[in-house]
């Protein structure tokens, strides 16, 4: 049986400018696997925790040599000899090792790190794709099966505002989504021709065409409504009928722009808005302009306002927490019984282990709760999380604009997995 020989990890720059961790696992057949971590700009309360330095006096405090210290002192020693096929028993031991709720004492991306070297280590023993690996995995976990027949349909992010952008748009995303009906290939084509379409568009209104983290365009409208109607424009130059050929999507991000005063401040309105206000504008923007997907529309605590626009929208639009549920089992099986959202994102850093993702997706297949794997907006070149959204099957895939070399590594990915894996005669 092959065994562990080494783990190392080290710094590498994400896609910000700032440290995160790769390592290097390699077995005692001489072969070995990378992985790096991605992190998060915009971040949920519950999340688990990043392990950063703190030391203002290097890289902004944002270094990772503790962690780092963590992997290739404490836990490498103690995996050398160990098979990579114990997975699940790894990952247990880390969460105990840990100790806490949120991965505070080792940190997520120490632990996450690990976790993600294992299945990858694991599938390059057996000679198989990674994402053929993980659907292994979880069978082995649930006994249940998810067969694997497509690609799931990408959401592109291109349009960035709030956390994401230097500009004054409050939402977070402003996102074009291809017919699910389409190909990947086909999906991937639409949304890069509708990419250069906006850009082409923006110029034509003399807008900024400055790219935001995660790679679509920043432009200093002066509503959330304006951005809106840019892509309904785009569309129709592309002669791609919207809420057909074509859908558009929002990450709201509300927590950031909920104040203090208990309203909500964005410019598409001259004074902040109380609750019921904010919903009935958000009602309005759904409808009008045919949202299928609609992240986080109120912030993360007001799970009275997530039920009852639920109960309003969900028959024709994704209603997805992300802030709201942070890959969190516990916060997923609450939204399923009070019926708050229809839809979990997916972010492995959010929790830490690859076991603990997959309990969450099992929970929601369980209750036919939909599912959308992301990425983060601090992201690597690492491209672990196309295979995994290939493995479970997500509803969609969130890996930001067609644009940018960590953001188009996934969607590269999906569409060698498409040619030469599903593709197949």
């Amino acid at each position: 049986m092959v065994k562990i020989k080494s783990i190392r990890a080290y710094e590498i720059i994400d896609s910000r400018g700032y440290p995160t961790i790769e390592g290097k696992l390699t077995l005692d057949t001489g072969h070995s696997v990378t992985t790096s971590i991605q992190g998060g700009i915009s971040i949920g309360k519950r999340e688990a925790v990043e392990l950063r330095d703190n030391d203002k006096k290097r890289l902004d405090g944002m270094g990772v040599t503790k962690a780092i210290s963590y992997i290739n002192e404490l836990i490498a020693p103690k995996l050398i000899g160990v098979s990579p096929q114990k997975q699940q028993e790894i990952d247990a031991w880390l969460i105990k090792a840990d100790g806490t709720k949120n991965k505070s004492k080792l940190g997520a991306n120490t632990i996450l790190t690990i976790s993600q070297l294992f299945i990858k280590a694991a599938a390059l023993e057996l000679n198989i794709p990674i994402f053929k690996y993980i659907s292994l995995f979880y069978k082995k976990m649930f006994n249940s099966e998810i067969p694997i027949s497509k690609i799931p349909t990408p959401i592109f992010n291109v349009i960035n505002g709030g956390k994401h952008a230097n500009n004054t748009l409050e939402f977070q995303e402003f996102q074009v989504i291809p017919s699910s009906s389409s190909s990947f290939t086909k999906a991937l084509e639409d949304g890069v021709e509708l990419f250069h379409e906006l850009k082409r568009v923006l110029e034509y209104r003399n807008a900024n065409i400055s790219v935001g983290e995660e790679g679509g365009f920043a432009p200093n409208f002066s509503t959330n409504v304006d951005a809106l109607e840019v892509l309904v424009e785009t569309a129709n130059h592309r002669n791609l009928k919207l809420g057909v050929d074509i859908f558009l999507g929002l990450d709201i991000a509300a927590s950031h722009f909920y104040k203090d005063d208990n309203k909500y401040h964005i410019k598409d309105k001259s004074k902040p808005l109380k609750t019921d206000e904010y919903f009935d504008f958000i009602i309005e923007i759904t409808k009008k302009y045919a949202i299928l997907v609609l992240e986080d529309p109120f912030q993360e605590d007001d799970w009275d306002s997530w039920k009852k626009l639920s109960r309003e929208i969900s028959k024709n639009t994704n209603v997805v927490g992300d802030d709201l549920l942070t890959t969190n089992k516990s916060r997923v099986e609450i939204a399923i019984k009070d019926k708050a959202c229809t839809t979990v994102l997916i972010k492995p850093n959010q929790i830490g282990t690859i076991s603990e993702t997959l309990e969450v997706v099992d929970l929601a297949r369980k209750n036919n709760f939909n599912y959308i794997v992301s990425h983060r907006s601090a992201e690597t070149n690492d491209s672990f999380i196309a295979d995994f959204a290939v493995a479970v099957q997500s509803d969609f895939v969130k890996f930001g604009a067609p644009s940018r070399g960590e953001r188009v590594a996934k969607y590269n990915r999906l569409w060698q997995i498409e040619r030469e894996e599903l593709n197949k005669k």
